[in-house]
């Protein structure tokens, strides 16, 4: 009888997991190396990698792929969706309340196997549309 392999806990795994924890910023890998490496200093990019890999293996953070800059890391992982701020970058997690259900049952027709699904809402945050209607009303009236 085979034993299933047991992943070993390690300080490097420990760090990584603690970087994100409670984190609502959904920050990418560098940023992630960088407060672990305050900590660690001899860890390498490609292990804080590794470790967050990992640590999506094991269903503890999620990875979200949001736009072209990269991957990002979020703890939270229960099932939610994200709002993006197309001027500062901000992430934003988003517990809608599903009224209207998605109906992926064409996908399933076709052959698809649908495990999950989240929706990405792109706009101006709440800081980012303030600083734009600020801005609007301090800009002098145009003469005719």
């Amino acid at each position: 009888m085979r034993r299933a392999a047991r992943k070993r806990t390690t300080r490097q795994l420990e760090q990584v997991f603690k970087a994100l924890e409670g984190d609502h910023t959904h920050p990418f890998a560098h940023e992630i190396y960088r407060r672990v490496h305050k900590r660690l200093p001899r860890i390498s990019l490609a292990t804080v990698y590794r470790n967050l890999h990992s640590l999506v293996d094991e269903g503890k953070i999620r990875t979200l792929l949001l736009d072209e800059q990269g991957a990002r890391f979020d703890p939270e992982t229960s099932q939610h969706d994200h709002f993006v701020c197309e001027r500062c970058g901000r992430v934003v997690d988003l517990f809608l309340r599903q009224t209207r259900p998605v109906d992926l049952s064409s996908l399933a027709k076709q052959g698809y196997v649908v495990t999950t699904h989240s929706l990405t809402v792109h706009g101006l945050c709440q800081i980012c549309a303030a600083r734009r209607r600020t801005s609007r009303s301090q800009r002098p009236a145009r003469k005719a």
